[in-house]
């Protein structure tokens, strides 16, 4: 219903019922979303996600947590000991979960928006299965999602060290000889750690702590991100070049979409909790997204059989995130500082 006693518009009444009546309303031809936010952590993974087939546990990483052979410093007479048969390989195992959203198409809106629609509703409808699907990806990467064997795994258990997620990928963190596959955690105790130095000592520790190797990533939220960048903000220098003129439309730049510390880049993700931080290694952590549903589409298909008449669709998208070395990656939590 238009709004009436608006500008010219007449207030409720005779006048402004005829007016309604007679009267068109001018459209914006096209729908503006309110309600989803950007998932650059998915989109990352997603770009670089691997291809996996069916099977039982169709991602299966073979992972090795002890030494299969044994060293000694020999003599003149270059004796050594008889070698042994350590065992030391084990499989970690993912399941693909997958993900599904129906869209349904009925007789009544089919018919009346067959000429004269100003947006059409399936558009709105197909255009939402993106967004509800990134929105749901993105979210589970930064939620423990262990208790749920539907949904996948995500960064708290990639890096947990047994604290929340005893066991990963069948094998638990805990149990005698398994602390190689424990991730580093770390928690700041309350404390605002949400500056230059103290970000790249948890650098080096995490670093030395995963073999030699740094992260090459540290994702946060929002708000830690704020904070972190003020700590750029207020050293910045503005340098005058005296071969320029200045005027009106000189510009000075200042702050940072993304800072570095140590070589290693930090980005914000909304979906990433305030107060935790992850630093990730992506050459050991990758998005297993299934090659027979890719956000894939099945088409409409009728519901007659079900004494309605209408057509429904479903997408489909069958995917895991894996991590294969769980120290190559930190979690951090328990810190303060974050600016809203």
């Amino acid at each position: 219903m238009p709004l009436s006693g608006i500008g010219i518009t007449p207030g409720s009444g005779a006048i402004y019922n005829e007016l309604n009546a007679l009267t068109r309303r001018a459209f914006i031809p096209r729908v503006t979303t309110q309600i989803y936010y950007s998932t650059p952590t998915m989109m990352m993974m997603l770009g670089n996600a691997q291809k996996v087939a069916g099977g039982v546990n169709q991602i299966t990483a073979p992972v090795q947590g002890a030494s299969m052979v044994q060293g000694a410093w020999t003599s003149y007479s270059g004796t050594f000991n008889k070698p042994q048969v350590i065992p030391g390989v084990s499989n970690a195992q993912f399941s693909v979960p997958f993900f599904v959203v129906p869209v349904p198409l009925v007789l009544g809106e089919a018919l009346i928006q067959s000429t004269e629609a100003v947006v059409k509703i399936l558009d709105v409808r197909m255009n939402d299965i993106y967004a509800v699907t990134s929105q749901q990806m993105g979210s589970a990467i930064f939620t423990n999602n262990s208790a749920n064997s539907l949904m996948p795994q995500g960064l708290v258990e990639a890096y947990d060290n047994g604290t929340n997620v005893n066991t990963y990928g069948g094998i638990s963190r805990t149990a005698a000889g398994n602390a190689f596959w424990q991730g580093q955690y770390y928690s700041a105790g309350g404390a605002n750690i949400l500056n230059r130095a103290t970000l790249a000592q948890y650098l080096v520790q995490v670093t030395d702590n995963a073999g030699g190797e740094k992260p090459d990533m540290v994702v946060m939220s929002p708000s830690d991100f704020a904070t972190l960048n003020s700590t750029f903000v207020g050293i910045e220098q503005i340098n005058v070049d005296p071969n320029k003129s200045y005027g009106f439309d000189g510009k000075i730049r200042s702050s940072f979409m993304n800072v570095e510390i140590s070589g290693v880049p930090f980005f914000l993700d909304h979906w990433c909790p305030k107060g935790t931080m992850y630093m990730l290694n992506s050459k050991y952590i990758s998005m297993y997204l299934s090659e027979d549903a890719p956000f894939a589409f099945s088409g409409f298909y009728s519901a007659i059989p079900l004494m309605q008449i209408a057509q429904i669709g479903v997408m489909i998208v069958g995917y895991n995130i894996v991590c294969t070395k769980p120290s190559s990656g930190a979690v951090i939590t328990n810190f303060t500082g974050g600016a809203f």
